[in-house]
């Protein structure tokens, strides 16, 4: 009986994380970042063979535009005023176009499609980030990737430097010990031929007055 608790516990925890991760997935999947002044196109497809009967953009839960195979297209204020159009040819049929992207149209958007056997909807977010912030970002990275190596040069050029000078004040040093040395060897030796000198040189005796 524990064992049964125990499985049933493991597989709750499983299910769990599997619809997180879907849940998580699916809303990373709906959400779309775009610079100012790109076009926009948020898709809304009938993902069954029911006939629509209406299709629906919000924006904000506020209605944008509303699509109706009899009665066409009718656009609301706030539509006229964001330059929100909706497309009715090809591959983006029923979807959502930006032309020229401002900060104004970052939102939530939803696209509510009623069709004679039921309805659904799809849901977008969408972020508009200004140009700044990408130029400045690349301009940072450009500025680091210069500043990088040219900073290790200097350090390099000027540790080298800084070597150099010890080693030939190092040079300079043990030359001049050297020499000393040499000086005191040269004092020492003439010291000693002197001596040498004065103590082979025979003495001359004057002769004594009788």
């Amino acid at each position: 009986m524990e064992d049964l608790w125990k499985y049933l516990g493991i597989n709750k925890t499983v299910s769990l994380i599997c619809c997180m991760f879907w849940i998580f997935s699916a809303a990373e999947g709906n959400s779309i970042s775009m610079v100012v002044g790109s076009k926009v196109i948020l898709h809304c497809k009938n993902r069954t063979n029911d006939t629509l009967t209406q299709l629906t953009w919000k924006m904000n839960k506020v209605r944008l535009l509303t699509f109706k195979p009899v009665r066409l297209l009718d656009e609301s204020q706030e539509a006229r005023s964001l330059k929100i159009n909706i497309s009715l040819s090809g591959s983006e049929m029923y979807a959502l176009v930006i032309e020229r992207a401002e900060k104004s149209h970052t939102g939530n958007y939803t696209c509510e499609i009623n069709t004679d056997k039921g309805s659904g909807e799809q849901k977008w977010e969408l972020i508009i980030k200004e140009h700044e912030e990408s130029g400045n970002f690349n301009k940072l990275l450009i500025a680091v990737a210069v500043s990088v190596p040219c900073v290790c040069c200097l350090i390099f050029i000027i540790a080298f430097a800084i070597l150099r000078r010890v080693c030939k004040r190092a040079g300079g040093r043990s030359r001049s010990a050297e020499m000393q040395e040499r000086e005191e060897d040269i004092y020492e030796n003439c010291l000693e031929t002197n001596q040498r000198r004065g103590y082979n040189r025979p003495n001359h005796y004057k002769p004594r007055a009788h």
